[in-house]
């Protein structure tokens, strides 16, 4: 585990790293860790004084994961089906439905570049990549191409862990996404695990976090759910949330989003699976979290990569459709069914601002509906002239089409 100061400036973002205790440990002698201080203390650019310092997620031991798994397979994710509405546009409607803000914090596709490992030292753009292999001279690489981000990382000895990773900066956000692709169904040693996941951490000294990573050994595969807390000198505690049994059938490759708000609520959908839940938790994170992308083992028969693409965090779970006419009594998103029709898949009543707040967090994201706001007769009196992409933290507005404005009129 090493601890970044991300230092983020206007103009730039600084990283210089420093190693812990527990990983000093690792040196084995007071000299290792005297000289690794002096080479790894370098001073760099001075940045703002609000630099926050951040530890790398620590592996959970394999032997610790039962291998028959925990808990229930996970709830299916089903669109509810509340009623079928007309999507034909509203010529005569006075009101447009426009987007005001965006809840997209982060949206990566990881698929539209090739990046050699140099090129993306030399400019790695948003995200940040390091780790602790580099310390114990266990063999690395990563890079970038059409199949997504692939980063990989060998063990220096069998038991000795080492890892990898692809970071963001501080993200004030609820919601994170990745498709995520482990490399192997199994690796040939009983005593070792090959772990590939995302993780939703602390973004500061602690290492407090929340992951959904895969779990690789002779066995087979199996992906885990967990929480772990800790401090700046490793984790203090691990809790096992859910895990699926470890099999050579396991899927390799999941889909998989985080959704957290870093104090006590928790919920981990795989594959359109909702697999855990829980809002009495206590996940000890303190700051806007950051998310790694993580391969570690501590397996040296080869390096191993974990892929990764389709990476969004957003701000929430829910839309808001605000400014609302006063005879708006409901509003909707409907998915389109056919040139005509849609399906209704979620509905809200407006509150007394005018404001409605549509949870879509079972739904993969972007979610491709019309907007459509009804009074309580049931008549339509505004619409999104088509599908809208919609991601959680996202506001929309109803508001006068622009020639009704210049008139100065007043509707209800």
């Amino acid at each position: 585990m090493c601890l970044h100061f991300l230092v983020v400036s206007t103009h730039s973002k600084i990283t210089l790293e420093l190693y812990t205790y527990a990983e000093m440990k690792k040196l084995n002698s007071i000299f290792g860790i005297i000289l690794m201080l002096t080479m790894l203390s370098v001073p760099t650019t001075v940045g703002p004084a609000n630099a926050a310092l951040v530890s790398t997620p620590v592996p959970i031991p394999g032997n610790l994961i039962p291998q028959a798994g925990t808990g229930a397979p996970g709830i299916p994710l089903v669109t509810p089906n509340l009623g079928t509405v007309s999507i034909s546009s509203l010529p005569l409607s006075p009101y447009s439905i426009d987007q005001v803000n965006s809840g997209v914090v982060l949206s990566d596709s990881l698929t539209n570049e090739t990046q050699t490992q140099q090129q993306l030292q030399a400019n790695p753009g948003y995200w940040r990549y390091g780790g602790d292999a580099p310390i114990f001279n266990a063999p690395f690489a990563f890079s970038r191409d059409a199949q997504g981000l692939h980063i990989g990382v060998q063990a220096p000895a069998n038991g000795t862990w080492a890892g990898y990773y692809a970071v963001t900066q501080d993200t004030k956000a609820m919601l994170f996404h990745s498709i995520i692709t482990t490399p192997a169904q199994t690796i040939p040693s009983n005593v070792n695990w090959f772990e590939n996941g995302m993780y939703v951490q602390n973004g500061t000294a602690n290492v407090s976090y929340v992951v959904c990573t895969s779990n690789t050994s002779i066995v087979g595969t199996q992906w885990v759910v967990a929480s772990i807390k800790g401090n700046a000198f490793g984790s203090t505690s691990y809790n096992l949330l859910w895990a699926s049994p470890m099999t050579l059938t396991e899927p390799t490759t999941r889909d998989c989003t985080i959704i957290t708000n870093g104090t006590n609520y928790l919920k981990v959908i795989l594959d359109g699976v909702q697999v855990y839940e829980n809002n009495t938790l206590n996940l000890g994170m303190t700051h806007t979290p950051v998310a790694f992308l993580e391969p570690q083992t501590n397996y040296a028969g080869q390096l191993l990569s974990g892929s990764y693409k389709n990476f969004f965090a957003t701000s929430d779970v829910s839309i808001k459709v605000t400014n609302n006419p006063a005879l708006a009594a409901k509003v909707v998103l409907v998915e389109p069914t056919s040139s005509t029709t849609g399906q209704v898949v979620a509905s809200s009543t407006v509150d007394s601002s005018g404001t409605a707040t549509l949870d879509i967090g079972n739904f993969p994201m972007p979610l491709n509906a019309d907007i459509q706001v009804y009074d309580s007769n049931g008549i339509e009196l505004a619409s999104t002239k088509s599908p809208v992409s919609l991601f959680g933290g996202d506001t929309y507005s109803v508001d006068l089409k622009p020639s009704l404005n210049l008139l100065g009129l007043q509707l209800p």
